[in-house]
């Protein structure tokens, strides 16, 4: 097992999972780290955690998004109308792909979060998640990921992981490093900490997205 490394859990109904894995993807390059995506279920570990939104929470989080959007020029237009939704789909298919096609599982998420936060179409129904990922896999792909009961039971497992660290929202990270123990961070604005953790370079969001395209 290679040290370091970071596991990264995702819900693709989370909006700061989509913005936590852009910036994942630049330190993944700056750190020649391997990062491990495992998509999870949001709604379960909040609840688990007794974590709840406040009304007033939400509009300032999507004003949030907005602003780092504005800095990162990362594609954010806002939410689908139907949102909060059944994400259950769109994890299949990337657990699915995580195990059969990894190669194709970042370019596969992005497509969806696109969809959902650009496009502003929930990537709930089967038809939608494959017209999100038309040119990237064959779109048989969804049917058959959807049709196997062990694949949600890993996104299933995935999300009893999170509970079992204590997690309480997403993105959840737990960052590997030789001879300690794994550590949690949570979020997606907590990589300055995780630099600092992992003694490794950190870079103020404007410069960091415009070393590289996305």
């Amino acid at each position: 097992m290679s040290y370091p490394r970071i596991v990264f859990y995702f819900d693709c109904a989370s909006s700061f999972s989509y913005i936590g894995f852009e910036f994942m993807e630049k330190y993944r390059q700056l750190w020649d780290i391997p990062v491990d995506y495992r998509p999870f279920i949001l709604a379960d570990v909040m609840a688990n955690a007794h974590n709840s939104f406040s009304p007033n929470k939400l509009p300032y989080l999507f004003t949030d998004l907005k602003r780092t959007s504005a800095i990162t020029k990362i594609p954010f237009r806002g939410v689908p109308k139907t949102y909060p939704y059944d994400p259950r789909v769109a994890l299949c298919t990337l657990q699915y792909l995580k195990l059969h096609y990894p190669q194709k599982l970042t370019q596969a998420m992005r497509a969806l979060w696109q969809m959902e936060y650009v496009q502003r179409q929930a990537p709930e129904s089967a038809d939608n998640v494959k017209a999100a990922l038309t040119g990237i896999v064959d779109p048989g792909i969804v049917d058959v990921a959807t049709g196997i009961d062990e694949i949600w039971d890993q996104v299933l497992q995935n999300t009893e992981s999170v509970k079992q660290i204590k997690g309480f929202g997403a993105p959840t990270i737990l960052v590997y490093k030789q001879d300690s123990p794994p550590q949690m961070f949570f979020g997606s604005d907590r990589f300055e900490h995780i630099a600092m953790y992992l003694d490794k370079e950190f870079l103020p969001m404007k410069q960091l997205f415009a070393t590289t395209k996305l």
